[in-house]
């Protein structure tokens, strides 16, 4: 006799006893059964850390074998035999991932995420077997592979899914303002989408970072939260550069062409935070603002008050985190403030004196600004919920 029917011989005999009701019968039913499921993913949950970047390892290695098999006898197979084994390679990855679904969860899900990354790579491979032009796979490719994430995340509801898909499609939005701008631009200079893009992608990864609000965290805020929170921090420092090396000659473009550009940028990141948080919006096209007027600043050549700007977007950062009780926007907000005051007191401050004097102030900046930093972000935190 199985567990199960145990079990539930176990429940009559309480039943016809009157030690429990039927209620109670069944919500003890109901309990076993979700433990009993539960109990096929319990290896794939209670993995420790080694195993589970064997795992990783395991799928990054199996990636770039499978790569390397194909390019070492790419050119000795014809056209067809090319698209077959590639149909063939990502068949038999999500086939793998099928059946390890109910066997061993981790190793469904890096099969997955590796049948995911061989079907971009198949895409830019089928390119090349047709002669496609390198616009072609830059235009649609990146599409395609892009849509391949989404139906992945769609059927699967894994993290690697919707994680490919957070670059992908902005990657693909970029190349088309790329190919766009170099088709009717008035000049040979294209240089100058390096600032929307720069600023779009820094949006899109503030987008991202501050998805999840105060209801319980779902899986797919989590995910974006943590793309957002590993690419902020670069996709700041790089605004940061680009704004201040902008060289004004390269705005002589058509004012539609900009304008266009600077929509879809600073839009589509807007549009996006909209629909994940529809009713706490506003915060994003603040930062949106912020990051105009901080164009204008830097224009100008303002360089202490552009310090000052930063300063405040970064304590707005943190307000923004303390209002909605997340603990990674105060945390990440105060890195932001400690690097721009040490920013200021490089740029601005340690030219002014000799090497002694800026040792001593250097040594009494870090002492008293690491104090006021701390007691800054305790003042936010308490407002943050206890576990």
């Amino acid at each position: 006799m199985d567990r199960s029917q145990l079990l539930s011989d176990q429940l009559r005999r309480w039943l016809h006893a009157g030690l429990i009701d039927a209620d109670v019968a069944e919500a003890i039913q109901r309990w076993e059964d979700s433990q009993s499921n539960d109990s096929k993913h319990f290896s794939a949950r209670h993995l420790g850390l080694p195993i589970r970047l064997s795992i990783l390892l395991g799928s990054l290695l199996l990636a770039a074998g499978l790569l390397l098999f194909v390019s070492a006898h790419w050119d000795l197979m014809p056209p067809l035999w090319r698209v077959t084994l590639l149909l063939f390679i990502v068949i038999a990855l999500h086939a793998g991932g099928a059946w390890f679904a109910e066997r061993f969860q981790l190793m469904a899900i890096g099969l997955h995420s590796v049948g995911t990354v061989a079907f971009g790579a198949g895409v830019f491979l089928c390119a090349q077997i047709f002669h496609l032009d390198v616009l072609w796979s830059f235009r649609w490719g990146l599409l395609l592979w892009s849509i391949g994430a989404a139906a992945g995340w769609m059927l699967l509801r894994q993290w690697p899914q919707l994680a490919l898909l957070s670059l992908l499609l902005p990657g693909w939005i970029s190349a088309m303002i790329l190919f766009t701008v170099d088709r009717f631009s008035t000049s040979n200079d294209s240089d100058w989408t390096v600032v929307p893009i720069t600023a779009g992608v820094f949006l899109t990864a503030l987008t991202y970072f501050t998805a999840p609000v105060r209801t319980p965290l779902k899986p797919a805020w989590s995910v974006l939260m943590w793309m957002g929170g590993l690419s902020l921090l670069p996709a700041a420092v790089t605004w940061a550069v680009v704004a201040t090396g902008l060289d004004l000659p390269a705005l002589g473009q058509p004012l539609w062409l900009s304008l266009l550009v600077w929509v879809v940028v600073l839009g589509g990141p807007m549009v996006f935070g909209w629909w994940l948080r529809p009713h706490r919006f506003w915060p994003l096209a603040v930062a949106a603002l912020w990051m105009v007027l901080d164009l204008v600043i830097q224009v100008q050549g303002f360089n202490v008050l552009s310090f000052l700007w930063w300063g405040v977007g970064s304590v707005g950062l943190m307000v923004w985190g303390s209002a909605e009780a997340r603990a990674e926007r105060v945390n990440f907000g105060t890195v932001l403030l400690a690097m721009t005051l040490i920013g200021f007191y490089f740029s601005e401050v340690i030219g002014r004196f000799d090497r002694s004097l800026s040792l001593l102030g250097l040594g009494l900046f870090f002492l008293v600004g690491g104090w006021g930093l701390n007691r800054l972000r305790q003042v936010l935190l308490p407002k943050l919920p206890r576990s």
